[in-house]
């Protein structure tokens, strides 16, 4: 790795790496050939300081991602890429300067030759140690007495028969030792040894998670030299887009998304693989997991170029952890092969519910065109017409999106509260905003503001008396189902379900499905079951019901979500039922 450029031998005085970056900061987002040139001579500057403060090491390295993501032209990328490319031996200095030999400042920073400290998942566990073999370990130091207990506690349910004489009988017994033998020379952490004992044992999948996630043991993953730090992670990327100067956001966000899109590309099982690593290295590095893309599906990964060097890339799950009803989709957000952010998406008939998180370094590009761009996306290939953000995201329990002043971006482009309390009060407020120079919404106001989820409709004309369609209210319709009619047993309402809505929908060859399918069917049928005209719609209604229920269990998802999104009366029966 190449070290990064040498001290200058002038008698020039050097300005400190803070004032420089503060002055960098004006020029972030002025984009001509002047400040190009000025933008130049900083970075050079930047790159002959040093570094004692890990606060201000963390803003160098932010600003050189975004650079490369978002550059002014070849030379500006082209240096921001070789410092970052030569920033393991700027972390080694920094040690030795700030006496923080071990680099515990920059833990969790996602830098490269850092240290990730995180409880991990089972499965993510697992897929991090297949790509990254020997840099994960369970943090020992961070262990105490009742995680050892845990441990202890488990390894009968994980081992041999007959090793439970050992947990039972050794009044001596020492969990470190023992994982040390069962070692072997194959495996060469204990972190390893006791995930292949979790999915070596037999233990259905849901079972070992769950076990393994109680002993809620913090692991430690070298970064060093690593291509899955923030530093170095890279996406095949098409041609260099250079920033001439900034979108600003859609007027009519409608009218954005209404124009025409662009293709959205399937890759390749070979090429949706590295893609499923790479948006799973993405977020442990950040020391973040996502369900759905914990378990996205390398046969579903979906490409959309939408200009400007933004790529878009969409997984669907694999089909053994799908709900019933809604789809669940991961997205990586890339600028010029750099990711930039993630988000997930959860589509239901024409709703498609929307997390969206660009990182902090890449806030200051044009994070409204590639959040326009993603709900053209769903909008044009997905059949979305409605689009909703939680509360959460508007800072509900998340002090984040509170300060990044996430209500009000929503808002200018068309959101509105669903609670009409809400929107009133944002109407009220967003009047004072207008007719006051200077204003801001204080912390307060905006904390009120948070507590609602917000929607956007296609039609303007539904912004006023849409509501959503309730899953969980379909859920405890289930939970009395099973109990006044079943007396509680699930398995035999399922399989009294399945005879019934086959029976109906007169699929007699639903046991020849693939078991994908079939297990949407099981998945499906006792809410279906629940439809009290189901035998009274056209031959029509229930063929198109019957590809949704194989869709739901198909390679690819995205055929649910288009085939359910069209079935008006499958949606207007869950309408009924959920009341």
């Amino acid at each position: 790795m190449p070290a990064h450029p040498k001290k200058p031998t002038s008698g020039r005085k050097r300005r400190k790496p803070e004032i420089l970056l503060r002055e960098f900061n004006t020029l972030r987002l002025r984009f001509d050939a002047s400040h190009a040139r000025k933008k130049l001579s900083l970075l050079r500057q930047l790159s002959e300081s040093e570094y004692a403060d890990a606060r201000i090491l963390k803003a160098y390295h932010d600003l050189l991602c975004f650079l490369f993501a978002y550059p002014d032209n070849a030379p500006i990328r082209k240096a921001a890429e070789s410092e970052l490319q030569s920033f393991a031996v700027r972390v080694d200095e920094y040690k030795k300067l700030a006496r923080d030999r071990r680099g515990k400042k920059l833990v969790n920073s996602g830098i490269v030759d850092t240290t990730v400290e995180h409880l991990f998942s089972l499965e993510a566990t697992r897929c991090l140690l297949n790509w990254h073999p020997g840099q994960l370990e369970i943090d020992w130091s961070q262990a105490d007495d009742s995680t050892i207990e845990s441990i202890d506690g488990i390894l009968p349910l994980v081992s041999a028969w007959q090793e439970t004489d050992i947990f039972d009988n050794d009044d001596y017994f020492d969990t470190n030792d023992w994982l040390a033998m069962a070692r072997g020379n194959r495996t060469s952490s204990d972190l390893e040894t006791l995930v292949k004992l979790f999915t070596s044992s037999g233990l259905t999948r849901e079972v070992q998670q769950y076990l393994f996630e109680n002993l809620n043991l913090t692991m430690s993953w070298d970064l060093t030299d690593s291509a899955a730090s923030c530093t170095l992670k890279r996406l095949p990327r098409g041609r260099i887009y250079y920033q001439k100067g900034t979108r600003s956001r859609a007027k009519d966000l409608r009218r954005e998304i209404l124009k025409p899109p662009v293709p959205l590309r399937r890759l390749s099982v070979r090429d949706g693989k590295k893609y499923v690593q790479a948006i799973n290295e993405v977020l442990a590095v950040r020391y973040r997991e996502l369900f759905p893309i914990t378990f996205a599906n390398p046969a579903e990964v979906y490409v959309y170029e939408p200009g400007r060097g933004i790529q878009i890339a969409i997984f669907g799950t694999v089909p053994e952890i799908r709900l019933p009803l809604e789809s669940n989709f991961g997205a990586m957000l890339i600028r010029n092969g750099l990711p930039i952010g993630y988000g997930i998406s959860a589509t239901l008939f024409d709703r498609v519910e929307i997390a969206i998180n660009v990182f902090p370094a890449f806030r200051s590009g044009e994070s409204s065109y590639i959040i326009e761009q993603f709900f053209k996306l769903f909008y044009h290939h997905f059949g979305s017409r409605v689009f909703l953000v939680r509360s959460r995201q508007m800072g509900d329990g998340d002090m984040e999106p509170i300060h990044a002043g996430s209500f009000w971006f929503y808002y200018k482009l068309g959101f509105r509260a669903i609670k009409p309390r809400i929107r009133k009060l944002a109407e009220l407020e967003y009047a004072t905003i207008k007719s006051k120079n200077g204003y801001r919404s204080p912390i307060n106001m905006l904390k009120r503001l948070s507590k609602t989820d917000v929607f956007l409709h296609m039609d303007t004309g539904r912004m006023d008396d849409w509501s959503e369609l309730s899953i969980v209210n379909l859920g405890y319709l289930i939970t009395k189902y099973a109990a006044e009619k079943f007396n509680g047993n699930r398995a035999l309402m399922t399989r009294k379900s399945v005879e019934h809505v086959t029976s109906v929908l007169k699929a007699r060859d639903w046991k020849k499905w693939s078991p994908s399918e079939i297990t949407a069917l099981e998945k499906l049928a006792p809410l279906i079951a629940n439809i009290p005209d189901l035998a009274k719609w056209s031959k029509t209604e229930r063929a198109a019901l019957i590809k949704v229920i194989r869709a739901k269990g198909a390679k690819q998802e995205r055929r649910f979500a288009l085939l359910s999104g069209r079935h008006k009366r499958f949606k207007k029966a869950l309408e009924d039922l959920a009341g």
